[in-house]
């Protein structure tokens, strides 16, 4: 079944065909539980067009007899919404497909937005610079909840905006969720609930909203704030929201490999929650890798600390990296490591006192880590086992560590024999327990030297939590010219020194 906005009746031979060239067509620009592809359909005319995840069978009975399907309630939607307004991309059509009257795909097609920007950009909350974007999204939230439309899922992914000639413009996306009521002034308050961003972020929003709802600004803020501490406590928190808590770093290990290195920064372009700064902590590398971070700097809250190249000196080099650090939660890896998109949300809700996380990774081999593109990273291709597994990587079960399943990601967390240790890689805990026990010995070369470390923090007490599974980075293929026979005897000797004698410090770590 194929439903046409008539204003694009003319297109319906080639939109009926859009089902079967859909896995080839366009560019992929989202791909989880639904796909979106950008395509174009007609000269000056491009169009989105997102399919919908395949319901299980309890929900193509319900989808099928008794309701109306994700798709077409999107596009009737999107109809009554573009007649009271701009609020949302003209729809063009919606395909419905069915198996012996069983819905199985269906689709969304509409015409492709100007707008480039979602508020998963605000991220943490930073307003600076940015209060006359807030003033201009409040009064365009205030004309949506004036026209009595009201988003049920008004999140920072469903939001677009961009400035077009000199003006703030926003749409909304993914509008399946949407009902035609009168809103009153504390319903439309309370619609902000699902947004990231500190309070000084809604204080600005309030004042503006306030402003034209004719409402007093200390009552929007005090529904806002309200609204938004009881949903976020009641979520699961596939996203957590950016409260006024903490502050959270990454620190990157790195020498002479920039081509890794950049992959790297791939996967932190497209983190849902961007980290406050990243700190690359430098171990000799030539100015091949200084010129990449200053590239990047310019995308990513980069700080570069360097030392000259005089052997393996990892652990000196993160203490120096810990030392210039100002978050109040630090995540480590290194350079051979990308992460998926909620890697950094993953270890900020998962944050604990008295606690430090364990992580897990996937190694792949040196073919696939040369040939991974940054749209392989963005489109997230590189976490799905099927992808994996088409591109040279033999099934094992370690690739269960790629699920995404919270149930039984915390299952296998709680099951797993393999012991929480602090592992250098895809590590994280509080600065503040990093200076405790004076940071990384630096007498201690490649080997172990992670671990030790972990040892220290558990003989104070903190404990690590599993996340092997849920919390994943893919481990770039490399080889490990510094690993010797003697440092690695000599590291072990340490570290079970710290274990035997419950050492809490190191004399050869951060001085303070």
């Amino acid at each position: 079944m194929v439903i046409i906005n008539p204003k694009y009746e003319f297109l319906r031979e080639k939109i009926a065909t859009i089902s079967t060239t859909f896995n080839t067509a366009g560019n992929v620009i989202y791909k989880d539980r639904n796909e979106i592809r950008c395509m174009s359909i007609a000269p000056n005319l491009d169009i989105c067009v997102k399919r919908f995840q395949r319901c299980s069978f309890f929900k193509q009975i319900l989808y099928s007899f008794f309701r109306l399907p994700k798709a077409i309630r999107a596009y009737t939607n999107a109809i009554r919404i573009n007649e009271l307004g701009p609020f949302t991309p003209e729809p063009i059509a919606c395909i419905i497909e069915t198996h012996q009257g069983f819905i199985t795909d269906s689709y969304l097609i509409t015409k492709q937005s100007n707008l480039q920007h979602t508020f998963y950009e605000f991220r943490d909350g930073d307003i600076s610079g940015k209060e006359d974007l807030i003033a201009s999204f409040a009064k365009w939230a205030a004309d949506l909840h004036a026209a009595g439309i009201l988003h049920k899922d008004f999140s920072p992914g469903n939001i677009l905006y961009d400035k077009v000639d000199n003006v703030w413009k926003f749409e909304m996306v993914d509008i399946n969720r949407v009902s035609f009521q009168h809103i009153s002034k504390k319903r439309g308050c309370t619609n902000f609930c699902r947004l990231w961003g500190k309070v000084d972020f809604f204080e600005h929003l309030a004042t503006s909203y306030a402003q034209y709802r004719h409402i007093s600004s200390e009552h929007a803020l005090r529904w806002m704030l309200s609204a938004r501490r009881r949903f976020w406590r009641n979520r699961s928190r596939e996203h957590f929201v950016h409260d006024e808590t903490f502050s959270i770093g990454v620190i990157i290990s790195t020498y002479n490999n920039p081509r890794w290195l950049e992959k790297v920064f791939w996967g932190l372009k497209y983190q849902t929650h961007l980290p406050n700064e990243i700190i690359i902590a430098d171990d000799g590398s030539n100015k091949e890798t200084e010129t990449l971070i200053q590239r990047y700097s310019d995308i990513l809250p980069i700080k570069h600390v360097w030392h000259p190249d005089n052997g393996f000196r990892k652990t000196m080099i993160l203490n120096e990296a810990v030392k210039i650090a100002v978050s109040d939660y630090i995540i480590f890896m290194d350079q051979d490591l990308i992460p998926r998109s909620d890697f950094v949300s993953m270890h900020y809700q998962h944050a604990k006192e008295n606690r430090f996380i364990s992580g897990g990774a996937i190694s792949i081999p040196e073919q696939l880590s040369e040939e991974i593109t940054e749209s392989d990273i963005k489109t997230g291709k590189i976490f799905s086992i099927k992808w994996l597994i088409s591109h040279g990587v033999k099934w094992n079960w370690k690739l269960s560590k790629l699920w995404k399943n919270k149930f039984l990601c915390k299952l296998l967390n709680t099951l797993t024999p393999t012991k929480a240790s602090w592992n250098g890689g895809n590590a994280s805990t509080w600065r503040k327990y990093i200076l405790q026990a004076n940071g990384f010995d630096t007498r201690m070369r490649y080997g172990a030297e992670d671990r030790e470390f972990g040892q220290r923090l558990e003989n104070m007490g903190y404990r690590g939590i599993q996340l092997r599974y849920g919390t994943p980075l893919i481990h770039l293929y490399h080889k490990r010219p510094y690993r010797n026979h003697q440092d690695w005897n000599n590291n072990i000797r340490i570290w079970r020194e710290t274990r035997k004698n419950k050492y809490t410090t190191t004399q050869y770590g951060i001085t303070q």
